[in-house]
């Protein structure tokens, strides 16, 4: 998909007189706004913020970049427990079935008793997150980051002992958890597929169910299907960081990351906030300019193949 052009000055103008066509895709200007959701706080008063809204507004600004750094997964993620379960995430749930979380364990004290687990390789979705990785050989005792999927639970779960680690067997649960390594996902994939979550073309992030704000860092895959053939102009913010509120497969054309003939899987990384976002044009959508908030989002590749 090629990028018609960029710039960082979009300006505001009527939706109605600038809607047309290149390459069979609508391009579409889109009408700039103060930031009312995003400060609620803020007593607008013509253009004059009061000071709580000033504060907030500048808050977003400290180690904050206005173009998104998760290419280089430079993400920030969370450091839990020994005996951290996936439900201290709100993650153990239904709708997370076939998402994935990023944690990252920390050394074992010598006097650390590793906590009771079951199953081998696939646990039960409220077993102990770091025992379970240690039991799989996803880390040492040293500690390190690894990725969990929520997965369907088993029927049964077999013990064993492993890296110097024993589970027991356990009855089935309703869900499950695995852990996946980039080098060998197949499987994991599979059930990733036939799980991810189909959205429309005016679906909010905020509107997706996984909106929440500890998940900083965190990603979540959704499939868009084939664009409309008549499309409502909507709004969307920013230039690889986006509105914390963008419309996911609108920001996802804009960021390359989506064909939207073919449509497709898109993956979204939640990220501390930008000070401003910065609109441009890019393959056939224009976005604006608009004060930035305590977190965006940024759409990162994938590597699922339908």
């Amino acid at each position: 998909m090629s990028v018609t052009r960029s710039t960082g000055n979009a300006k505001s103008f009527d939706i109605a007189a600038t809607a047309r066509r290149r390459n069979g895709w609508p391009i579409v200007g889109w009408i700039q706004t103060h930031s009312h959701q995003v400060l609620p706080a803020a007593a607008h008063t013509g253009h004059k913020l009061s000071w709580f809204a000033l504060v907030l507004s500048l808050g977003c600004c400290f180690g904050a970049s206005n173009h998104a750094t998760a290419e280089s997964d430079s993400r920030n993620i969370p450091e839990i427990e020994w005996h951290t379960r996936l439900d201290k995430y709100q993650f153990d749930s239904e709708k997370f079935v076939g998402q994935r979380i990023t944690l990252k364990c920390p050394p074992a004290s010598t006097k650390q008793e590793v906590p009771k687990i079951h199953g081998t390789d696939t646990y039960p979705s409220n077993t102990p997150i770091c025992a379970a990785a240690l039991h799989a050989g996803k880390i040492t005792r040293e500690g390190g980051v690894v990725t969990i999927q929520l997965n369907p639970g088993l029927s049964n779960y077999d013990g064993s002992f492993k890296n110097g680690v024993e589970s027991a067997s356990l009855p089935g649960t309703k869900r499950s958890l695995v852990f996946v390594d980039e080098s060998d996902s197949k499987e994991a994939d599979k059930i990733q597929l036939a799980h991810i979550p189909r959205i429309d073309w005016d679906m909010k992030f905020t509107k997706s169910g996984f909106a929440y704000r500890h998940f900083e860092g965190q990603r979540f895959t959704f499939r868009c299907p084939p664009a409309p053939s008549r499309l409502r102009p909507r709004q969307v913010y920013g230039t690889d960081s986006y509105a914390f509120d963008s419309i996911i497969c609108r920001a996802a054309v804009h960021a390359g990351k989506l064909d939207p003939e073919r449509g497709g899987i898109v993956t979204v990384q939640l990220n501390h906030g930008t000070c401003e976002l910065v609109g441009s044009i890019r393959n056939g959508i224009e976005t604006q300019n608009r004060h930035g908030s305590d977190r965006s989002i940024s759409i990162v590749e994938n590597s699922l193949n339908e």
